[in-house]
């Protein structure tokens, strides 16, 4: 299933559901129409497990329904944080667009990538293997070069840290709220702001929360849940 995650600060409202807080109602792109959208989730206590709930809810724009996932902390069981998920087939679909449209990103990684996708799709397990590898070993050379070839996958991800300046976007951002610049003034509200400098100022926000938060927890969690289920 392909999902998309909904992030804390588009949560509105949540509900209780024993010591847990559930989100209720959330803000947030629909699957269907692509407009930003409320949605008001319906838990289906019928698909509950220790570790996640399978709900649902309709967009206030074009009223169709989504498949939400929310799932649940098991690692502190004290702990009331429920992480929520929308299914979204235009996720994976979307990042390829966004791969296709960048200069830097080479077309052997855009076709890995779309091949893993495409067997993925189709369920097939292997291939779906096969082709994450190559992706792996195609991001891999893009930031390494040809020196590498021949060391392992671990050996590689050794050296990324020293090839990937993950600093950068930060520095930038640093330049871009500088006193006195245009945007500080306009934090500030010394200068108007409009409705699309609004989206652009919520998209900088979310993928600042993202880049600094979900990602790397996204990853620590991918990594224990492959680990578990190897053992």
């Amino acid at each position: 299933m392909i999902v998309r995650r909904v992030l804390p600060a588009q949560v509105i409202s949540h509900s209780q559901f024993g010591y847990r807080k559930l989100p209720s109602s959330v803000q947030c792109e629909c699957p269907k129409c692509s407009k930003p959208s409320h949605f008001t989730i319906k838990a289906n206590y019928n698909h509950t497990s220790k570790s996640s709930i399978l709900s649902h809810g309709n967009c206030s724009a074009c009223k169709k329904e989504s498949v939400f996932i929310m799932i649940l902390n098991q690692a502190d069981q004290s702990s009331d944080e429920t992480i929520l998920y929308i299914y979204d087939p235009n996720s994976a679909k979307e990042l390829l667009t966004q791969l296709e449209k960048i200069k830097e990103v080479p077309g052997d990684l855009t076709r890995a990538y779309r091949s893993a996708l495409n067997v993925s799709y189709s369920r097939d397990t292997v291939a779906t293997a096969v082709m994450s590898k190559r992706v792996l070993e195609s991001i891999l050379k893009n930031f390494l070069g040809e020196e590498v070839k021949g060391q392992n996958l671990s050996k590689q991800f050794e050296q990324l840290p020293k090839h990937v300046d993950l600093a950068k976007p930060l520095q930038s951002l640093s330049q871009l709220v500088q006193p006195g610049s245009p945007f500080y003034e306009m934090l500030d509200l010394e200068k108007d702001i409009d409705q699309e400098m609004a989206a652009l100022l919520m998209e900088l926000l979310e993928s600042l929360i993202e880049y600094l938060f979900v990602l790397p927890n996204k990853i620590e969690m991918l990594q224990q849940k492959l680990n578990q289920k190897l053992l």
